[in-house]
């Protein structure tokens, strides 16, 4: 796959999982019940759903700011360098995201639960600093004005998502 499609295409698999952990994270400790496992599904796709909506308004901007570009290739290309500059701080933090939850899925109990604590306990506070990191470099980076704003844009989309998750569905206790 070529970089002008594997970055976005990346970058968009990357805010879609986060988005389906934001609404688990959102949902955790706000249900008595102790088989959760629909609760969290139902959490999960509602997390999922809010961040295909995002992805779908920051593409009707990205391609706004295409349709709009006096040179669109020239705009595309600062667009995808600004997204590798995302995916060099991002990739990493993905990567062993991912790592966690597929420990989580085949290990045995014990050390799947050692591995999700180790893996997503400390790293879920650094996520958000990272998304932040993340958006600035690649503005900082950019070449253009239009970029800058659609890379601030993304970073601050992505991190809107839980808290508009928690306020929604589960601002009270069930």
């Amino acid at each position: 796959m070529s970089t002008p499609i594997a970055v976005p295409a990346a970058l968009a698999s990357i805010a879609l999982i986060d988005a389906a952990l934001a609404g688990y994270r959102a949902a955790t400790g706000r249900n008595g019940r102790i088989g959760k496992r629909r609760y969290y599904l139902v959490a999960m796709r509602r997390g999922l759903a809010a961040g295909a909506a995002l992805l779908g308004g920051l593409a009707v901007v990205l391609g706004a700011a295409l349709g709009g570009a006096p040179h669109p290739s020239e705009r595309y290309a600062d667009l995808t360098r600004a997204g590798t500059v995302m995916l060099w701080i991002l990739g990493p933090y993905a990567i062993v995201v991912l790592l966690s939850i597929g420990g989580y899925a085949l290990l045995p109990r014990a050390p799947a639960t050692f591995l999700i604590l180790l893996g997503l306990g400390p790293f879920t506070l650094v996520r958000p600093w990272l998304t932040v990191a993340a958006g600035a470099a690649a503005a900082w980076t950019a070449s253009d004005p239009v970029t800058r704003a659609c890379a601030l844009l993304a970073a601050a989309g992505v991190l809107a998502v839980e808290p508009w998750l928690s306020r929604r569905w589960y601002a009270e206790p069930q």
